[in-house]
Formats: C-alpha cells, sequence, structure tokens
C-alpha cells in the first residue's frame, strides 16, 4: 500500500509522501507473488526489473536491490519519485487480480535509499579503451546513454548547456515530488562510471557535430529534450504570461523570491506540466488557481493522483474549455474569457478539432498566465549536423536502432519521441548505447 500524501511536506516543497520504514517494505514484498515471467518487469522501458529487487527485498537482500536498481537504471533514484508506475509496473502487477498492486515505486525508493545510506560500493570506471563518444544533453536520455557506454569501456563525455546536470527532473520538476537528494545520487553514481560532464557547454553552432567526429568522437548520441516552449498568440504582448518552463524553473531556483498570496492563476493545459504549475501556484498562496485545458476532465493527459491531489488543493478545472479573449490594461492581462468545446471528431484532441458551444461564456479575474501546452526541440538542432533529418516540430527522424540518417549519430529520449516519461528516456538512451556499440564494433 501506498504512503498518503502528506499535505504539510507539499506546503514545505518537501517530498510528498514518506518513504516506506523497514517494516513496511518487509510487509509489501512479501505480498509479491513471485511470478515466473514478471509482467512489472517487462513494462518497466529502463528495463528496472522491479521482479527481481522486490525478490531480493522479500529475501531480506536490501543491498543487493539497490545494487540491481542502480546497475539497471542510472536514474534509479529519481523513477522511484516521479516514474507513472501506474501507467506500467504497477498497472501489470499480478496481484491487481486479487487486491492493489505491490507499492512497486515505494519500494524502490526504499531500496535505492537503503543503499545510499548504507553505503554502496562505487560504481566501477570503464577502463576507456575503445575511443570516445560524445553526448549531447545531461537529461534523462543522455545519461542513461552515458552510463551504459562508459560500462562498456568508452570514453564519455557530455556536453551540457546548463550549469547543472538532470535536464528536466533537476530543473523542473518541484521539490514536492521529486527529492534534490534522489537527483544528486543518481547524478553521483554516474561520475563514479568515469564519465566527465562539460557544463556551460552549449552545442549549437553550425554543422557542431561533424567537428565533433573530427575531433577525435568516433560516434555523437543526441539527447536534447524539449526546450523550447509553445505559446499562444493571443498572450504574446502581456507581461503577466509565461511559460511553464520560465515558471517552474524559477521556483526551483528562488521559490522564496515568488509572491502570489491574494493572486488569480490560469493555468492553460492539462498534462503533468500543467498540474505541477497549478499545485506550486496552490503552494506559493495563490488566493485562486484556475486550470484551463481543451481536454475534457476525463480525457486530461495528466496522471490520475496528480489530478486527485489538484483537486484537493482547490484547484478549479475549468477542462473541456479554450480561452476566446483576454481581458487586459495596457501590457497586464486582468482577466480571460472562454468558452466550453466539444469536439469535432472523436479523440482527436487538438485546438483544430475543438468547437464553441454557444451559451457556455464564463470569464475569470486573472493576475497571471501560465502557459503548459507542451514544448519542441530548440533551435539548434537545425545548426547540430548538415542534413540531419527532422520533421516540421524539430523531432529528430531515427531509425530502429536510433541511428540517424547521419552514420555514427544517434538520438533518443524527448528529441525523438516528442515527449514521453523519463523512464522511457532512459530506455531510449540504454537502447541507444547498444546500438552505438554495434555500430562501433
Amino acid at each position: 500500500m501506498k504512503k498518503p500524501i502528506n499535505l504539510t511536506h507539499i506546503e514545505q516543497f518537501k517530498p510528498m509522501r514518506e518513504p516506506l520504514s523497514l517494516q513496511d517494505a518487509i510487509k509489501e514484498s512479501n505480498r509479491c507473488l513471485l511470478c515466473y515471467d514478471a509482467p512489472c518487469s517487462e513494462a518497466c522501458p529502463a528495463g528496472t526489473d522491479p521482479a527481481k529487487f522486490i525478490r531480493q527485498l522479500r529475501f531480506y537482500n536490501y543491498k543487493g536491490a539497490a545494487r540491481t536498481i542502480r546497475k539497471n537504471n542510472i536514474l534509479g533514484s529519481v523513477c522511484a519519485f516521479i516514474c507513472p508506475v501506474e501507467k506500467l509496473c504497477e498497472q501489470k502487477c499480478s496481484v491487481v487480480a486479487l487486491e492493489d498492486p505491490i507499492n512497486i515505486s515505494g519500494l524502490q525508493r526504499f531500496a535505492a535509499e537503503y543503499g545510499k545510506d548504507f553505503g554502496l560500493e562505487p560504481l566501477q570506471k570503464g577502463l576507456k579503451n575503445k575511443g570516445k563518444v560524445a553526448v549531447i544533453g545531461a537529461g534523462p536520455a543522455g545519461m542513461s546513454c552515458a552510463a551504459e557506454l562508459a560500462k562498456k569501456n568508452y570514453d564519455v563525455t557530455i556536453f551540457e548547456k546548463e550549469s547543472s546536470c538532470g535536464g528536466v527532473p533537476e530543473l523542473m520538476i518541484p521539490d514536492f515530488r521529486l527529492s534534490r537528494e534522489a537527483i544528486d545520487y543518481d547524478i553521483k553514481n554516474l561520475l563514479d562510471l568515469g564519465v566527465e560532464i562539460k557544463y556551460n557547454s552549449k552545442v549549437g553552432s553550425q554543422d557542431e557535430i561533424k567537428n565533433l567526429l573530427s575531433d577525435g568522437y568516433k560516434a555523437v548520441f543526441v539527447g536534447t529534450g524539449l526546450s523550447e516552449p509553445y505559446e499562444l498568440p493571443l498572450f504574446n504582448k502581456y507581461s503577466n504570461a509565461t511559460d511553464y518552463i520560465s515558471f517552474l524553473r524559477s521556483i526551483k531556483k528562488s521559490k522564496e523570491k515568488i509572491n502570489l498570496k491574494g493572486k488569480n492563476v490560469a493555468i492553460i493545459g492539462g498534462g503533468s506540466v500543467a498540474i505541477d504549475s497549478a499545485v506550486s501556484a496552490a503552494v506559493l498562496g495563490a488566493k485562486k488557481v484556475y486550470l484551463i485545458a481543451l481536454e475534457h476532465l476525463d480525457e486530461l493527459p495528466a496522471d490520475k493522483e496528480e489530478i486527485n491531489l489538484a483537486h484537493t488543493l482547490n484547484i478549479i478545472f475549468k477542462a473541456g474549455s479554450q480561452v476566446t479573449e483576454v481581458m487586459a490594461k495596457e501590457n497586464q492581462i486582468t482577466g480571460l474569457k472562454g468558452k466550453e468545446i466539444e469536439w469535432i471528431e472523436p479523440n482527436k484532441f487538438i485546438p483544430a478539432n475543438a468547437k464553441q458551444i454557444d451559451g457556455t461564456d464564463f470569464s475569470l479575474n486573472v493576475d497571471l498566465v501560465v502557459q503548459a501546452i507542451g514544448t519542441k526541440p530548440g533551435e539548434e538542432i537545425k545548426k547540430f549536423a548538415f542534413g540531419l533529418k527532422t520533421d516540421e516540430k524539430g523531432i529528430i527522424a531515427v531509425k530502429n536502432n536510433y541511428e540517424t540518417n547521419i552514420p555514427g549519430v544517434f538520438a533518443g529520449g524527448d528529441v525523438v519521441n516528442g515527449g514521453a516519461t523519463v523512464v522511457q528516456a532512459v530506455g531510449d538512451g540504454k537502447k541507444a548505447a547498444e546500438s552505438i556499440d554495434s555500430y562501433l564494433c
């Protein structure tokens, strides 16, 4: 069973659930049916192998469980907090035929923290005798690819444009969803493998990948993620309209400087980042928080638990709705007008498919608008390599083995799949590393 959400912790930007105690972990792991072909492990995109580490916990091999997680998933600590297990491993758990699924995320967090607290030996550095590989981007896909290549004795260098490692989890996911200690531990494990990270290294000059290949790197992996937020033209000229990346990053960096007390905040969007933005605004003292989404309540892309948390914090959902007009004084938004919508074609959740319903007009007083309607690759993708094949949104096209149309250049994670989960990015990075090794060997 999962620990209940602690609202006081959320208000303090601490992890919203207490970790499982040793007794909790023993009790929970003993509920496992020890399936032979465990469906939970089959359902993990990163290959973390929950069936194995749960079995190890059940037989009191706590450090062994921690080693299994660390070996299989360089972001094992991070994923224990933010992986959408209810859609993956826990959904496939065989116990659901009888009762609630095994609390796999809770057991993963317990094992990872047990290993950290009781001192697992550092991961062994590779020999670095199989040549140099460059990784662009120190997000989940880049970290995963770099870790696997280092284990295979490649000399790996990550080029990261930010001053820190971790990508979206490090820069944007609120502290009440992901602890700082979990990120730091996973980064330490990556560095223990001998991976070098060059921070503040924005790879964006013309045909930079060609330069890297000329400088002795035998292959390049692009894992830059999605860095440019979509914005609605409706809000372009207003100073109190922002995007979720800027909003969440500012909270991670210095939340004490953000004063929303007594203000009305409108979040545009219905996904996980929209919920994170809405909950953060509520915790920071906003008087009212509105979440305005084209999708109806049962269609929202956010996870069920995230939606329930937003309801608990009295966030007002304007689902199945569309903003039609901005009320403003000079360059400051003072309110929004909108209408409810219905879909012209079912299950096609795009603005062009929305039909406004007459007589459903609404009006809201608003002091801040946060747009959380998705992201796309940054403009640097077009500069990386002459002839690199992308679609109209800048998403990199790859073959089944994650190789691009340029020999020796591979890509994975959000910059390829258009935006998925951290655990999916980890899986992409691992598979790309296997392909790079096959290519170079």
